[in-house]
């Protein structure tokens, strides 16, 4: 298999610390085009992070309450910081009560990508493959049953013996 190195222009990831990341995916689908005009990119360029996770304040959880939001771009795009901004804003005000906005720049010069020619640069809605949850599984486990290598667990007391000694042999 070959590995092409790629440097490529713009890449911006924006990360999402407070949010249900399930949430983050309808922001996402509605931001990404919007962040893609601002920073005059493409919209393969724009990545979310939302981990699930807490946001935890002095022992209290602070999530939907307060939320963080990072956004690592290219240095270059820098003097557009204020329009990003307002536009992550926009599209997560209604999301969250309290909301932070930090900006991160890196050298693009140190931004490596390593991209596999022999599948799809993303996964998408078309090209996924969702597989459900069927009985082929109890199915599996029924002919399982069926082998003669097969035996039962043992559902008895494991530690019989154990315990008549512990009680003096009784």
């Amino acid at each position: 298999m070959i590995i092409i190195v790629e440097k490529r222009g713009i890449m911006i990831t924006v990360s999402i610390l407070g949010l249900d990341p399930y949430l983050v995916r309808q922001i996402s689908k509605d931001l990404t085009p919007r962040l893609s005009d601002i920073y005059e990119c493409h919209k393969d360029d724009v990545d979310f992070y939302a981990p699930e996770c807490l946001f935890i304040h002095d022992g209290v959880e602070q999530n939907t309450w307060n939320v963080l939001v990072r956004v690592h771009a290219p240095l270059k795009v820098k003097v557009m910081e204020k329009e990003v901004a307002r536009i992550i804003h926009e599209f997560m005000k209604d999301a969250c009560i309290n909301l932070a906005i930090e900006f991160y720049y890196y050298s693009q010069d140190n931004r490596y990508e390593f991209i596999d020619p022999t599948h799809p640069r993303f996964m998408t809605e078309e090209n996924s493959v969702e597989i459900d949850q069927d009985d082929s599984l109890e199915e599996d486990l029924h002919d399982e049953r069926d082998d003669e290598d097969y035996e039962e667990p043992y559902l008895g007391n494991v530690f019989e013996d154990f315990e008549k000694k512990l009680n003096g042999g009784k």
